[in-house]
């Protein structure tokens, strides 16, 4: 028999009382069938106190703690950043447990609307959304882009696919009238053309990811060391919670900006 995967029934559970999160990044890739396992789990969180509140109470139920993140807070989802937890499970294993509620390059409002309208408790991010999350500065994340791709429609994958075979496959039927640069030069039969805009477009989404986090990074920087600062059990629910709270409010600003890769390759 298989095992039971944590993450699902973790979804479930924070589904139970209504849609509070859907599976996101690796876990969702598991939900489509393109990858076997994920260590981790990832849920984009609606921003809601109850949807936040209902997560909280699940995972103080399995004694877990937070790991370095921002607050559980709609104040922080808000402005992109994420919240992180872990546990041990009653068989030892390392339970690890992140959110968010705006992932980057997706439209907020309408993933909102597709969380709050499922009626399965085990419920994903659709596949549109999990592939422009999926658009980061990792090399092995286009391969995953490519496999999501080819389980939508042709003309949609043809949008989206990171793979030069397939795009030059589709191309013929239907990539009339596209302007994405490697569609057109498959149009054109030109084989070369394909794989070098394919790479510029990697290239240019690894270098806007980049530059995203970075930002994240330097403003968490003295959040995080206050966060350092606090002992084991000063970081486990529903206690720590309101502590995190605190140091956020001091040291965590909600929004962050950065400058688009166009911009910060001109400084």
């Amino acid at each position: 028999m298989a095992a039971a995967n944590v993450y699902f029934d973790l979804t479930r559970a924070f589904n139970a009382r209504g849609p509070a999160v859907a599976l996101a990044s690796g876990q969702a890739v598991v939900y489509y069938r393109v990858a076997i396992m994920s260590k981790d789990g990832d849920w984009v969180v609606r921003e809601d106190p109850a949807a936040c509140a209902r997560v909280l109470e699940v995972l103080a139920d399995r004694g877990a703690w937070y790991r370095p993140g921002a607050p559980l807070d709609a104040r922080w989802l808000s402005g992109g950043w994420s919240s992180h937890f872990e546990y041990r499970d009653e068989r030892e294993r390392r339970v690890r447990c992140d959110f968010f509620s705006r992932p980057p390059r997706v439209d907020h409002a309408a993933l909102d609307r597709r969380i709050a309208a499922a009626r399965d408790p085990l419920a994903a991010i659709d596949l549109e959304s999990l592939i422009r999350m999926k658009q980061t500065q990792r090399d092995k994340d286009y391969a995953v882009i490519g496999a999501l791709a080819a389980r939508l429609p042709p003309a949609i994958e043809l949008q989206w696919t990171m793979d030069v075979d397939r795009v030059l496959a589709l191309a013929p039927a239907h990539g009339a009238g596209m302007t994405r640069p490697a569609v057109a030069a498959a149009v054109r039969g030109d084989r070369d053309g394909v794989v070098i805009g394919l790479a510029r477009e990697r290239d240019r989404l690894q270098r806007a990811d980049r530059i995203r986090v970075e930002a994240y990074a330097s403003a968490a920087r003295e959040f995080l060391a206050a966060f350092g600062a606090l002992s084991p059990a000063a970081r486990a629910l529903p206690q720590a919670h309101g502590e995190v709270c605190r140091l956020a409010e001091r040291w965590l600003p909600t929004r962050v900006t950065w400058p688009e890769a166009g911009d910060a390759d001109a400084q």
